[in-house]
């Protein structure tokens, strides 16, 4: 039981530590703290948004910019995720992200006009 909790502990530590290098902020904005950004984006699931060759840009409400770390960049990160979460082809983004009061990383999408003649 104490080998099985002891590498609960060390693999729990060892993904942590290697998530908070996935990202950088690259631009704090006028509402979120550095804090609240590194808790957000740390405990949201990136899987699908990483590029293998360049940084996958998540916009904010409030002007902040974070940076996913290319699979280039994110070598640690890169060791611990399957391949089918690094995209290869170029894709932007269109969304705003928005930290709800939980602390809840949101994802805001304008609603497409759509009329049915």
């Amino acid at each position: 039981m104490k080998n099985i909790l002891t590498f609960f502990i060390v693999f729990t530590l060892n993904l942590v530590f290697s998530q908070k290098n996935c990202f950088e902020i690259t631009k704090l904005g006028n509402q979120y703290t550095r804090s609240q950004l590194e808790n957000a984006v740390f405990q949201a699931d990136w899987c699908g948004y990483f590029h293998s060759s360049e940084r996958y840009q998540l916009i904010f409400d409030d002007g902040a910019i974070v940076e996913l770390l290319s699979m280039t960049e994110a070598f640690d990160i890169k060791n611990k995720l399957s391949e089918t979460c690094f995209q290869n082809e170029r894709t932007k983004d269109n969304g705003t992200f928005k930290i709800h009061k939980s602390g809840v990383l949101m994802r805001m999408l304008s609603a497409r006009n759509t009329s049915k003649n």
